[in-house]
């Protein structure tokens, strides 16, 4: 039996994290656009603050031309927040992935054909899956809190008090 490319969680490429990610590298995959999920691969899932070095990061793709979106299935709230902190960036939140449809949205929002949008996410059952279906290029990355724990010796939810604390903060900003 044949395997539609279209329903497997297979990634075109593999990064250990988003900011590994180059410029150069989405030139060299084709792509004109990235579409960025949220949870686990740009903040800490729930997070209202974006993982440190993601903003430039986001600013370093645009300087070189490379457009940039999100593409999450958080709330609006939530995703106009850290658009706001990802240099302004347009989202699209309540994407519904593993469907096409957010990632199919931030085609017409960017001008973009969905063939050359690179789609980075942390899960293979739904960016990947919904870059697959969408036909965009599917870029996995390590969940956050495994290249987090791997890189020092807290346990997998220390991150979690400094997460409700900066979203207190957020939301105290925004008032």
């Amino acid at each position: 039996m044949i395997f539609d490319r279209k329903e497997k969680a297979m990634p075109d490429y593999y990064y250990r994290h988003i900011l590994d990610i180059t410029p150069e590298d989405i030139r060299n995959m084709g792509a004109e656009a990235v579409a960025v999920d949220l949870d686990n691969t740009a903040v800490f899932f729930g997070s209202f603050r974006l993982e440190e070095g993601v903003r430039e990061w986001t600013r370093n793709m645009m300087r070189s031309g490379i457009k940039v979106i999100i593409v999450s299935n958080t709330l609006n709230g939530r995703a106009f927040i850290l658009s706001r902190q990802m240099c302004n960036v347009g989202f699209v939140a309540l994407s519904l992935k593993p469907s096409p449809r957010g990632i199919e949205i931030a085609s017409r929002r960017l001008g973009v054909p969905v063939e050359k949008i690179a789609m980075i996410g942390d899960k293979l059952s739904s960016d990947i899956l919904a870059a697959n279906r969408a036909g965009a290029i599917a870029v996995k990355v390590e969940n956050l809190r495994y290249v987090y724990e791997r890189e020092t010796s807290l346990p997998k939810y220390a991150a979690t008090a400094a997460t409700v604390a900066a979203a207190a903060a957020v939301i105290s900003v925004l008032k």
